[in-house]
């Protein structure tokens, strides 16, 4: 028997079962506040689901013991585990009784749309904000689509990365209560989020719904309002170009049509505060209003909408975030000794190392106070691009989202700083001043580390093959990816035959670090940005000469605008584009002629076509060794490249790191390797093998650069066999990648030099 517990009808007994966000909405609902209605289904109803599974030969046939006991260090055995539970799940059907009380409580929300949210109850000392392992589901108000969204959700909580995260913990997952909290879902105005300080409140707002900013798509407005009196501190104008909104309700044979739509908001909207002072003032009394009436809480999400045509705009509260439990301590126990239990909190190591030093929380207000502080560990939701160049202030970063490709983990890396990303809740556990330690080899950060009880840290190792790697010779050229010129040094003594990637977007970071692209421009003459740009560049070609170095051009992937994206951008706006290579001309004059272009992201021959017309123009073919590649990024490629090579490409550079999640339908921040099958069963290998064949049948180079290479070495055997001219890594990559390659190559010559010996004997 399914029993539902109603947001209006929970009481303190019902708190365990129903979980804190959903225990802490009811009574803001009982007492009157504006919260939608709405009903929970306990773990209860997860656990009887379970029981009832007939497929014998399933992982979760005798449910719990059978998922508990993982080898988590096994990312193969861990991925299985998660793969057959998601379908032992989704495969089996509720019961019709199940379905009839579905059916009956979602009529009485009277919506056409619902959105589900998970809810953690029991006492665990940890951030009760789990959204990032379960992410809200949102459906149509039909039974069969409200039966897929629970069990996905379910399928969440046994997904590889929500496994690794409680055992790594120490949490069982038997042990969880995770409700699932049930509302209708209406269209918005306006919507953000609220995060209460000890003496003011941030907050954050776009046009309709959430996702664009849950998502990270936009830079929503931003107010900063003084606790009491409601003064507005602080005020920014964000970049609001995406926003989402409901579709109409489908037929019945149409169940399978997704709920939202993305829209581009209009240029007035984007010009003016979602927000005006009005709905400011407002939004400021219910905050307090509810801050004083409970403080439990760390932040919340709101809306604007329109309950009916004739009426105002109403605010509504739509989720509430527990607040930590050491904070709840702190509220709580102040004549106590304020000590909080060390803990350690999961991600995935980025960038290697270990290091000691304290939290700086990373807001979009405080970047100039970095350097003042002491040994900064960056701790922020993700990473701007204008705050990029604050990575070379701090001594490690750890981030709620993003990946290991991320801009922020690629330059961490290449500035030898450790960094942890997709720490769920990292920003709500941590606090500015914290003492912690980060691993970014395993992915931890230890919380509440004490001078007197200082945490050894772990050097780096050494290679033993170092003294001995440049010993054999190569065939295969091995190239470094760079951005920074500080990172020249690394390079003395290393074996490299050139410069395979500069990274001109992270290279650029201290021109506008404080500026958005267009502001950039618009700040300086075109002939300071050419100077500056040469600057940078001479650098590295000076390092380099008389090897090549490829210089890629700028690719805009941080302005949330896909058709901005690389070779695409050049042909809406070429002003930087035009920039860059009269920038790459002057060098040139100046005696270096090893300067190469690598175009970013092309994904048409038009493109192509105007940007070599465009190098062209600047005469940077008046160098005979000059050369025009294009990145390989867009799967398209694999079957035009020999149309680009007519059309003027004289090489390839593989570029992983985007090619990789095209082509398995993921966003790129959010590809984490130990999720994808191991890339030597699945479609990468073809697509590549296909790439390199195929150049070489063109006869133009072509190179590899991303971290495929660094995670999954075991791929550069078939590179090589395939035909690959370069490889090109990141500075800490080479020594390990020249060993692999060299022991490749020798197994090459061993197999031909036998091949030949057994001819001669015949």
């Amino acid at each position: 028997m399914i029993e539902l517990y109603w947001l209006s009808e929970i009481d303190l007994r019902d708190r365990p079962v129903v979980g804190e966000k959903a225990w802490m909405l009811s009574q803001l609902k009982q007492s009157g506040y504006s919260v939608f209605p709405g009903f929970v289904i306990s773990s209860h109803v997860f656990r009887e689901f379970l029981d009832n599974l007939n497929d014998v030969n399933s992982l979760l046939a005798d449910f719990p013991g059978s998922s508990l006991h993982l080898d988590v260090e096994n990312p193969r055995t861990l991925q299985l585990v998660a793969q057959q539970s998601r379908q032992s799940i989704l495969n089996v059907s509720f019961p019709s009784e199940w379905r009839e009380i579905l059916m009956e409580a979602t009529t009485k929300l009277d919506s056409d749309t619902l959105i589900l949210r998970t809810s953690l109850g029991g006492g665990f000392s940890l951030n009760q904000d789990i959204s990032g392992l379960t992410p809200a589901q949102v459906c149509w108000n039909i039974v069969d689509n409200l039966e897929v969204a629970i069990k996905e959700i379910w399928a969440q909580l046994l997904s590889a990365k929500s496994l690794f995260y409680w055992q790594r913990l120490g949490i069982k997952i038997e042990q969880l209560n995770l409700g699932i909290l049930v509302q209708p879902m209406v269209n918005s105005l306006v919507s953000g989020s609220m995060i209460k300080k000890s003496n003011y409140f941030e907050i954050e707002g776009n046009w309709g719904l959430g996702d664009s900013l849950i998502q990270g798509e936009i830079l929503p407005d931003y107010w900063k309002i003084e606790g009491k009196s409601g003064k507005v501190l602080l005020q920014k104008l964000g970049n609001k170009t995406r926003a989402y909104r409901l579709k109409n309700k489908p037929k019945l044979n149409q169940k399978t049509e997704k709920c939202l739509e993305a829209y581009c908001i209009n240029d007035e909207q984007q010009s003016k505060y979602c927000l005006d002072s009005g709905a400011i003032i407002k939004a400021f009394k219910l905050f307090k209003d509810v801050s004083n009436y409970s403080n439990s809480w760390h932040s919340l999400e709101w809306i604007l909408y329109n309950a009916a045509d004739d009426s105002p705009y109403e605010l509504a509260i739509t989720q509430l975030i527990p607040s930590p439990y050491h904070q709840l301590i702190k509220n709580t126990q102040k004549n106590t000794l304020n000590q909080k239990p060390q803990s350690q909190l999961i991600g995935i190591g980025a960038a290697p190392g270990q290091t000691k030093g304290n939290v700086y929380l990373l807001k979009e207000d405080n970047i100039s106070h970095l350097a003042n502080s002491s040994n900064p560990i960056i701790v922020t939701q993700k990473i701007h691009p204008f705050q990029l160049s604050s990575i070379k202030q701090a001594v490690g970063v750890i981030t709620e989202e993003g990946g290991i490709t991320s801009h922020a983990a690629i330059l961490a890396r290449e500035l030898g700083i450790p960094a942890v990303v997709g720490v769920t809740g990292a920003t709500t556990w941590l606090q500015t001043g914290d003492s912690i330690l980060i691993n970014g080899d395993n992915g931890t950060v230890i919380l509440n580390t004490s001078n007197k009880d200082p945490i050894p840290l772990k050097p780096p190792e050494v290679s033993s093959e170092k003294a001995t790697f440049s010993t054999y010779p190569i065939g295969t050229n091995l190239m470094v990816n760079l951005s920074q010129s500080s990172s020249l040094i690394k390079m003395e003594g290393l074996p490299c035959d050139g410069l395979g990637l500069i990274r001109s977007e992270l290279m650029l970071l201290d021109l506008f670090n404080s500026h958005s692209l267009k502001e950039w421009l618009g700040t300086y003459q075109s002939q300071e940005i050419i100077e500056k740009i040469q600057q940078q560049i001479v650098q590295f070609a000076d390092f380099f000469h008389p090897n090549p170095i490829f210089y890629r051009t700028f690719d805009d992937r941080f302005s949330g605008d896909q058709n901005r994206r690389g070779t695409s951008g050049y042909c809406l706006d070429s002003t930087l584009f035009s920039l860059e290579l009269q920038a790459l001309s002057a060098v040139q004059q100046k005696g270096y002629d090893n300067i190469n272009i690598v175009l970013p992201f092309v994904r048409t021959l038009d493109e192509f076509r105007f940007c070599f017309d465009l190098i062209d123009k600047f005469k940077l073919f008046s160098s005979s060794s000059f050369q025009v590649w294009i990145m390989a990024e867009v799967p398209s490629i694999i079957f035009q490249l020999a149309d680009y090579v007519k059309a003027g490409v004289q090489g390839i550079a593989i570029g992983t790191n985007d090619l990789i999640p095209l082509l398995l339908g993921i966003e790129r921040n959010n590809l984490h390797w130990n999720d994808i099958a191991p890339v030597y069963n699945s479609s990468i290998l073809g697509a590549l093998r296909q790439l390199i064949q195929e150049a070489e049948r063109l006869e133009i180079p072509s190179s590899i650069c991303g971290q495929v290479i660094i995670n999954s070495p075991q791929i550069i055997p078939h590179l090589i066999n395939w035909g690959i001219t370069t490889i090109s890594v990141e500075p800490e990559a080479i020594e390990a990648t020249y060993q692999t390659i060299a022991r490749t190559e020798k197994r090459l010559l061993l197999a031909l030099a036998r091949q030949k010996g057994s001819l001669n004997t015949l």
